[in-house]
């Protein structure tokens, strides 16, 4: 087992404001963490005011200050075919000041020609603000593998930009830990850590995949994929973001959801302060 730094990821209690998230991942035992900073109405979750100067936000950073708990990345934009806009407006502002390393996207674009566009457009953007992006592909997606994530990625010329494993997307595509070893090892910056049942939905079942990512997702150790021989894969130094919403166990208080992430994740990846 290696050491790692270890981060919560927003989904795993997206019921919590940001605020919230800082506190509870404190008091679970982590040091990082992802925010989601755009709206999920698609998982009944309103949108956090987070987009401008305003008490969601100050108060976010004063918890932030008082606990030691840092951003690893921020969450999620998405390249929609019929919205030209890709990035709201504030995005990488405040990222930016909430001290964040990764900002990830998402593409829906059909051509690859646009999702590199994009994507560049976006890198380039992100550098101001001394942020680095990392793409996420799903097979629902218009990046829909690790192969076509690092193609995708290469092609950009961007050394802020970076390939994003999310292990549900990565086994749903039909990846496996020995995928990883034909990916240049220097774009994995990061990975987001989940388990999986043995029971996964058709590939072109996209309604039914997004339902398992949304809320059907395990902790390390309670499913069947093989989490200990994909980060033996990734690089030493790469931090684990736990991504695990489960409908089975919303209602338990968002910290004891947190510190039964950070006790899964732990015992897979080690944790690092």
């Amino acid at each position: 087992m290696t050491s790692r730094p270890i981060s919560l990821a927003h989904l795993t209690v997206l019921d919590i404001s940001p605020p919230e998230l800082v506190t509870v991942a404190a008091a679970a035992g982590f040091r990082t963490i992802g925010i989601r900073l755009t709206a999920t109405p698609s998982v009944g979750v309103p949108p956090y005011d987070m987009l401008r100067e305003g008490p969601m936000l100050r108060d976010t950073l004063a918890r932030m200050a008082d606990t030691g708990v840092s951003v690893l990345d921020t969450e999620f934009l998405r390249f929609e075919p019929d919205q030209p806009i890709g990035v709201p407006e504030g995005f990488l502002e405040v990222s930016a000041r909430l001290g964040a390393r990764y900002v990830l996207v998402m593409s829906a674009e059909p051509q690859e020609t646009r999702t590199l566009e994009r994507f560049g457009d976006l890198c380039d953007r992100a550098t101001a603000y001394g942020l680095q992006v990392g793409l996420e592909f799903a097979v629902y997606t218009g990046v829909r593998t690790l192969a076509h994530a690092a193609k995708v990625v290469a092609a950009s010329k961007r050394a802020n930009a970076s390939v994003l494993i999310d292990a549900l997307h990565f086994s749903r595509s039909g990846g496996r830990p020995a995928h990883v070893a034909s990916v240049d090892p220097a774009l994995f910056r990061y990975a987001q850590i989940c388990d999986a049942g043995p029971d996964m939905p058709r590939p072109d079942d996209a309604p039914a995949l997004i339902r398992e990512a949304r809320t059907g997702r395990l902790l390390p150790g309670e499913g069947v994929l093989p989490l200990a021989e994909l980060v033996a894969a990734l690089p030493a130094t790469v931090p684990l973001a736990i991504e695990a919403p489960n409908r089975a166990t919303a209602e338990l208080p968002a910290l004891e959801r947190a510190r039964r992430a950070h006790r899964a994740l732990s015992t897979l990846g080690g944790a690092m302060p």
